[in-house]
């Protein structure tokens, strides 16, 4: 894994990265992808975790990103609130992006995971949300028998991720904490629409 400091994210869900010289696929809040070459998978990180799959034989692999894990993490009133079938991201996000690797040829035999994210972006009732995220992917990743080969978890910073499933390789870049502030705050969005969107039976964020 290596650091940058000098790379921006495009608005765009699909674009060519200059620098790294590969077609680049943004991930937000609720979405996976997988890819069987050598395009590369980007996503910006809060309390969110990533997780970033792959068969290090084929080089078939993806990364996924969710914001809330799984519904049996309960614990406080503040995490209820928040907890319904429309943000079970956790469940689905890995169930998705592990059937989706295997569904294209990856054998999970030959599976390695690098995970990232979880900060404590929030000093209020959602101070809980990244620790939890971290407790949900690494006990999931445990009961599945699939081996953690790196992680760079929890603290205080926004994190930006790139990952390369071909090759496995990573590059992450601590943010400021001016874009902390604006993380925080499309983190806080996007869970009030999550909380909105609990009464819609057939919302799906896949």
């Amino acid at each position: 894994m290596a650091n940058i400091t000098d790379v921006t994210v495009s608005d765009e869900p699909l674009y060519w990265d200059h620098r790294f010289k590969r077609h680049t696929i943004k991930l937000l809040p609720g979405d996976f992808d997988v890819v069987n070459g050598e395009e590369m998978l980007v996503t910006v990180l809060g309390s969110c975790v990533a997780a970033c799959i792959r068969d290090t034989k084929s080089g078939i692999g993806g990364m996924n990103h969710f914001l809330l894990p799984s519904e049996k993490n309960k614990k406080s009133k503040a995490w209820n609130d928040y907890d319904s079938a429309a943000t079970r991201y956790g469940d689905l996000a890995m169930e998705q992006l592990i059937n989706k690797i295997v569904a294209l040829g990856g054998k999970r035999e030959n599976f390695e995971a690098k995970i990232f994210g979880g900060a404590r972006m929030f000093a209020t009732s959602f101070s809980d949300i990244g620790g939890k995220n971290i407790e949900f992917v690494t006990h999931y990743l445990k009961t599945e028998r699939i081996r953690v080969s790196s992680n760079d978890i929890a603290g205080v910073h926004a994190r930006k991720v790139y990952y390369i499933p071909s090759s496995g390789d990573v590059f992450l870049k601590r943010i400021t904490k001016t874009n902390n502030d604006t993380i925080q705050n499309r983190e806080k969005k996007y869970l009030k629409e999550a909380r909105k969107a609990r009464t819609t039976a057939d919302i799906s964020f896949f």
